[in-house]
């Protein structure tokens, strides 16, 4: 082995630049084509990009002094809306990430994109940091790392850049181990500084994530006996303090853009972006091996399988950690003024009934009668309960089981399963399902939705299915740890482990440019994106115009029209009355569809535009099919709107009257 990777520095260097080399790989074309691309398809990759190049000129503005932060939150789209920016996430930490490559060349393109692919690189780096931590094998953490960064649930995430940016939950919990295993509060700052930017990147992880890693610190605390430890307590209680302070800045404009507008997600479109259990035995279709095998269940946000290596070796690890426990308690008695048989027979009935909340999960139950007499058996969690109850009595009666389970505190292992489990359950939101059969007893995401502020503004709980790789991937790693003590043999088995992975998770070429479809009465928008330079002609000429002009432009309310509208309005700066995010201001959809029924009541229409706040309005003629691009060219002019410059691609900008 070279020096270099005999050092910690050394291991983590060599470790990225190898996630660097395989995103490349992995993600392949979207590096050829990094300054021009956009991977997957030309929608919500569209309006993050907005966002990004919002947020940078505005971090500018705001260093100079000539903005504040409180109209930061205003952005440029659905005037004369305000607070638009809370319409969908922020991502400020993106945007810093990829500042100096916008501020240096122009391409928000080029800056997303290698936020993008960091996204992957810094997930694998982050895994491997926190595997190390628990393992000291820094070939067993790299394999980790593989198993998060390249989770086949990302390839269904592609145009989310919010979702993908998961890099930071590892980050957070490789402070926290280090501070508990030297003390040092340096760490824990570092973990809370990574949750806090890892909140930041996206709400849905915020809130998500928050829970699994309360329960870490508390895990860590009752195995390592420090419940009584003051100077604990107060480290948490300040870190609590702070992740809050640090992110409440962030918060209360949502909050505010709530009570403005009543935002919150229907509770049906909840629950049609819930996850089924079956979910997770569907493949994004894109993989070459698994997408033709596993896609009997396909859903919205559904595409949720893990990759069948990390699976396998996460039930590895289970069982590793179950001899290993049962080992270290064969000094003792089985049992205790009882009999070593009660003992024995309340073991396998707790297996038994766990095996049976599986059954349920999985087929929903059963409800028929027997013997004239009905029967009900379909209640996950009382199964749950039962298997809970009749483990504390083996813990109660057996000392020698005692020993076991605490025989190793700093194995996380059965941390990782109440995790993992929980976040599995979350994802399937409050009316959870099993090929679509109600399963009774498993509403706990109804719970948080009923009572933790802000879940309610969360529209799809299968992404809890990130949160679940992330503890899936330790987990795993821990059954892979013998194998690196194995000398030669050990890093062949894990790099065939890896390999296996890898090919798994291949889905290379990878889509971009997709086009959204528009429907029958508009024209498929450009197939590509680019910088304001390079861009449509009209875009150019309303960088130069007055910095109060308002832009209408047609069509209007159509997704993927808007979309490119909205891109644009990043970079031109001017405010348009169009726009797309994850919620819609008052009266958008109302306009939108006085527009769309524009020759059967034309007076509405005008209306709609006359009072929408805007000074010009931006026709694409183009856009619209047959001769309907002309008709309306002539109806703004017999209403007295005055064109006042023409562009390439029928492009025609109109002054409204005053």
């Amino acid at each position: 082995m070279p020096r270099f990777l005999r050092r910690r520095g050394g291991q983590t260097l060599a470790a990225f630049v190898a996630y660097v080399a395989l995103t490349i790989a992995m993600t392949w074309p979207i590096a050829r084509g990094i300054t021009r691309d956009v991977p997957a398809d030309l929608g919500d990759a569209l309006l993050n990009m907005w966002i990004m190049a919002w947020d940078s000129e505005a971090l500018v503005a705001m260093a100079s002094g000539t903005t504040s932060f409180a109209d930061f939150w205003n952005g440029n789209i659905f005037h004369p809306s305000p607070l638009s920016l809370t319409f969908s996430e922020h991502l400020l930490p993106q945007a810093v990430q990829g500042l100096p490559v916008y501020l240096a060349t122009g391409n928000i393109v080029l800056a997303y994109n290698l936020v993008f692919l960091a996204t992957f690189a810094l997930s694998g780096l982050g895994m491997f940091l926190f595997v190390r931590e628990l393992t000291g094998q820094a070939s067993v953490a790299f394999v980790a790392g593989l198993f998060f960064a390249f989770v086949p649930y990302r390839l269904g995430q592609f145009p989310h850049i919010q979702t993908l940016s998961s890099q930071w939950m590892p980050f957070a919990l490789v402070g926290l181990r280090r501070y508990f295993d030297t003390g040092r509060l340096t760490a824990l700052a570092g973990g809370v500084a990574a949750f806090v930017v890892q909140g930041l990147s996206t709400g849905y992880y915020l809130f998500y994530f928050a829970p699994v890693l309360a329960g870490y610190a508390l895990w860590e605390i009752v195995v390592r006996r420090r419940l009584r430890h003051g100077p604990t307590w107060i480290a948490m209680t300040a870190a609590a303090v702070g992740a809050v302070g640090a992110s409440l800045p962030f918060l209360l404009p949502y909050l505010e853009a709530r009570d403005m507008f009543g935002f919150t997600r229907p509770f049906g479109e909840i629950l049609g972006l819930s996850a089924d259990l079956y979910a997770y035995l569907n493949a994004p279709p894109q993989l070459y091996f698994w997408g033709p095998r596993l896609n009997g269940h396909p859903q919205p946000e559904g595409d949720l399988f893990f990759g069948a290596v990390p699976v396998a070796l996460a039930l590895a690890a289970v069982g590793l950690w179950s001899w290993q426990a049962w080992r270290a308690g064969r000094g003792q008695a089985l049992a205790v003024g009882t009999t070593d048989r009660r003992v024995r027979l309340l073991l396998a009935l707790t297996a038994a009934t766990l095996v049976a909340a599986l059954v349920l999960a999985v087929t929903g139950g059963y409800m028929g009668e027997v013997a004239g007499m009905t029967i009900r058996l379909t209640n996950v969690r009382r199964a749950m309960y039962l298997a809970a109850v009749l483990f504390a009595l083996v813990l109660w009666y057996s000392p020698r089981v005692r020993t076991a389970v605490l025989a190793h505190p700093g194995d996380l292992t059965p941390l990782f399963v109440i995790a993992f489990v929980f976040a599995v359950v979350m994802s399937l939101g409050p009316v959870p399902r099993a090929d679509g059969v109600r399963l009774s007893g498993l509403g706990l995401y109804a719970a948080f939705f009923e009572w933790v502020p802000g879940y309610d503004g969360l529209r799809v709980p299968a992404r809890f299915a990130m949160v679940a790789a992330v503890m899936l991937a330790p987990l795993a790693a821990y059954a892979l740890a013998p194998l690196g003590r194995r000398g030669l043999v050990g890093a062949l088995a894990l790099t065939l482990t890896g390999t296996l992975f890898l090919a798994e998770s291949y889905a290379v070429p990878m889509p971009v440019n997709l086009n959204w479809d528009t429907g029958p009465r508009y024209a498929m928008p450009w197939g590509a994106v680019h910088r304001l330079n390079d861009g449509p002609l009209a875009y150019r000429h309303l960088l130069a115009m007055p910095e109060d002009t308002v832009v209408m432009e047609l069509p209007f309310g159509d997704s993927a029209w808007d979309l490119r509208y909205v891109y644009y309005a990043g970079l031109h700066g001017k405010r348009i009355v169009n726009g797309y995010s994850g919620y819609f201001p008052d009266g958008y959809r109302a306009r939108a569809a006085r527009l769309a029924a524009i020759w059967s009541d034309r007076d509405a229409a005008w209306t709609a535009i006359t009072s929408s706040g805007a000074t010009h309005v931006l026709v694409h003629a183009d856009g619209f099919r047959e001769q309907e691009g002309p008709a309306i060219v002539s109806w703004l002019q017999s209403q007295g709107a005055r064109i006042t410059a023409g562009f390439d691609g029928g492009d025609l900008l109109f002054a409204l009257p005053h």
